[in-house]
C-alpha cells in the first residue's frame, strides 16, 4: 500500500507520468472506498493516481504546486485555494452525520459555567473555523473568552486533557483516539443543527474535459467499494486498516455510521447548498 505520511506523498507525486490525473486524499473515512479500490488495483487501469496526506495543508499545498489536478475535500476548503473558479465538484461522497465533532476535557454544561479561557484547537482557514462559530451560537457560549490555536488534527492528540478547559475540532478517524485520551464529544454534525459538511471529489476544470468516462467510472468504482463495505465490513475493514490511524473494527464501523453515503444523484437541496457557497456544479455527474 501507499505511504499517507507527507514527505511520501510528495515523493510520490512528482514520480506520476503526466498522463495520470492526481489527486490528494486523507484518512477521513468517507474517503476509504479510494483506499479499498486502490488495495485491490480497480484503480491500475484507470487514470487516477491518489497522493496520501494528513494534513489538509499538505493537500493544499500539492494542488497549489500543480503536485495534484484534484482532491477530496469538503464544500468549504476550495475557497482557500487561489483559482478557487476552476475547481469543480465532480460527485458527491458522503455527508457527515457525527464524525466530524468537537471535543473537550468539559462536558458542554462545565464549558457554559466556566470562568476561565478555554483554548481551542482547530485547523484554522478550513471548514473548523465555521464549525466552531456554528457551535458557539447555538449553544449560547459568546459569553466565553475562547483563544483560538491553530494545530494539525494529527497532532492534536499530543493536547493534555487535564488542567485548564480545552476544545479540540476533529474528525474520524482521529476522533477514536482523543475519545481513547479522556476528551468527550459536547457536539457534532449530527446534533448542530445549523452546519452541514458535504465531502466531494473536486478537480480543476481544465482537466475534465475528454475524461467525462473516467470520471464516471471512478465514480462507479468508489460505489463498487462501497457496496463491499455494506456486503462484508469485517473484510472491508480488513482491507483498509493501514489507512486507518489505529482505528479498531468498532470505531471504524461507529465511524461509518456517523456518515451518510451519497451513492445516488445529488438532491436538489444539496446542490443548491453547494451554489450557495458559490461553488460550481455544472460538472456533478448524474
Amino acid at each position: 500500500m501507499l505511504g499517507i505520511g507527507g514527505f511520501f506523498g510528495y515523493r510520490y507525486a512528482t514520480h506520476l507520468t503526466q498522463d495520470k490525473i492526481r489527486i490528494s486524499i486523507n484518512p477521513w473515512v468517507g474517503f476509504t472506498p479510494f483506499s479499498y479500490a486502490q488495495e485491490k488495483g480497480w484503480l491500475e487501469q484507470t487514470p487516477f493516481r491518489f497522493v496520501w496526506h494528513v494534513d489538509l495543508t499538505e493537500g493544499n499545498q500539492l494542488y497549489e504546486r500543480g503536485l495534484t489536478q484534484g482532491f477530496t475535500a469538503t464544500q468549504y476548503d476550495p475557497v482557500n485555494f487561489m483559482d478557487a473558479s476552476q475547481i469543480k465538484p465532480v460527485f458527491l461522497i458522503d455527508r457527515s452525520n457525527g464524525s466530524d465533532a468537537i471535543l473537550s476535557n468539559r462536558t458542554l454544561a462545565a464549558l457554559r459555567d466556566t470562568h476561565e479561557p478555554v483554548t481551542v484547537f482547530l485547523e484554522r482557514g478550513w471548514l473548523q473555523d465555521d464549525f466552531f462559530k456554528a457551535f458557539v451560537q447555538e449553544n449560547g457560549l459568546q459569553h466565553l473568552q475562547f483563544i483560538l490555536t491553530n494545530k494539525a488534527v494529527k497532532s492534536m492528540t499530543s493536547v493534555n486533557s487535564n488542567g485548564a478547559p480545552v476544545i479540540l475540532i476533529s474528525y474520524a478517524p482521529y476522533i477514536s483516539e482523543l475519545i481513547r485520551s479522556g476528551f468527550v464529544t459536547v457536539a457534532s454534525t449530527r446534533t448542530l443543527k445549523s452546519f452541514f459538511v458535504i465531502d466531494a471529489l473536486f478537480v480543476n476544470d481544465k482537466f475534465i474535459p475528454g475524461q467525462e468516462a473516467e470520471f464516471q467510472a471512478l465514480k462507479a468504482i468508489f460505489h463498487r467499494a462501497v457496496n463491499q463495505l455494506r456486503i462484508n465490513p469485517r473484510e472491508y475493514y480488513n482491507t483498509v486498516q493501514p489507512y486507518l490511524e489505529g482505528q479498531s473494527y468498532e470505531e471504524f464501523m461507529a465511524s461509518v455510521n456517523d456518515i451518510e453515503w451519497l451513492d445516488h444523484t445529488a438532491s436538489p437541496a444539496i446542490v443548491q447548498q453547494l451554489q450557495a457557497q458559490h461553488l460550481k456544479t455544472d460538472r456533478l455527474l448524474p
